[in-house]
């Protein structure tokens, strides 16, 4: 910028050549000060500057990329657990079904039945274990913003 400046003023031995100059301004000093005033950061090229645009904008900007990415991230892991929440309910009424039909039976349940409540149970908790973790990871996650947004 002091280039710009410095290019367009006139230094001492060329104003003493300029007698229109001379006769407009009277003195170097004079003129010196009428050319700075009217040369204002205002008026150059907006273009040369490195950042053009307001810095407010570029930070909100910035943070409003941050807090869509954040909601993204959230609405992907609430939908991941309501996906998982039938399933565990299915996992469970199979077991449970299973459970009171062999319950119903009078006499003790063969190996292959207690094999079979076994594996609905386990299946049960996996599936209930899946859909628990699915929602304390996105309540984590959606209730932790000041975490994520730092």
């Amino acid at each position: 910028m002091v280039d710009a400046i410095n290019s367009n003023i006139l230094t001492n031995a060329e104003y003493e050549k300029d007698s229109s100059l001379k006769a407009k301004y009277g003195s170097y000093e004079q003129y010196l000060s009428s050319q700075l005033k009217t040369t204002s950061i205002h008026t150059f090229d907006m273009s040369k500057l490195k950042s053009s645009s307001n810095p407010a904008d570029e930070l909100r900007a910035y943070f409003n990329k941050r807090l869509e990415a954040f909601n993204n991230v959230s609405e992907q892991l609430i939908a991941n657990y309501q996906a998982l929440k039938p399933i565990a309910s299915q996992k469970k009424a199979e077991y449970t079904a299973y459970m009171t039909k062999i319950d119903n039976q009078n006499g003790d349940p063969t190996l292959t039945q207690e094999s079979k409540l076994n594996k609905l149970k386990n299946a049960s908790s996996q599936a209930e274990f899946a859909y628990d973790a699915a929602l304390k990871t996105a309540l984590y996650h959606t209730h932790s913003a000041t975490q994520y947004m730092a």
